[in-house]
């Protein structure tokens, strides 16, 4: 059962064209603010494309900006201090944090027949409260720790 990365990277992936919105570096960041892809993969030590995925979705949930082309590049499209946690979160597919067991409940098992009415609601409390956590956690929070 392994743990779904996608919300670490696109939070890394986020935090890299935040940092260069508020210190540029002409190295890595065009006159117009944009940055490569290739660069931000490289911060996150992937392939390019794994980055290109993640920033179209982040694209379509208006978080980012981009121009294609070889002189292209991305840039956040809102100032750090007004993207949360949570935008990222929902922008790269929300996924419940737990599952149910696959499996086909035993029948005359009364645990296994129960448990998951019995889950059910710890697991929407659960989601409701890292959601509101999420939520009060701003990309420039995280920047600022740097």
């Amino acid at each position: 059962m392994a743990a779904n990365s996608k919300f670490a990277v696109s939070t890394h992936v986020m935090s890299v064209l935040g940092y260069f919105s508020v210190s540029p570096d002409p190295k890595y960041v065009r006159n117009d603010g944009l940055v490569s892809s290739e660069t931000v993969a490289g911060s996150v030590n992937t392939n390019p494309v794994v980055v290109r995925r993640i920033l179209s979705q982040l694209a379509k949930a208006g978080l980012v900006t981009s121009q294609l082309g070889k002189q292209g590049g991305v840039k956040l499209s809102r100032s750090v201090s007004e993207i949360s946690l949570l935008d990222i979160y929902l922008a790269v597919g929300e996924s419940p944090f737990f599952s149910h067991n696959p499996n086909d409940p035993n029948p005359i098992c009364p645990v296994s027949c129960k448990i998951k009415a019995l889950i059910q609601p710890v697991f929407d409390q659960f989601s409701v409260s890292v959601k509101s956590q999420l939520g009060a956690i701003t990309l420039s929070h995280l920047l600022s720790q740097l």
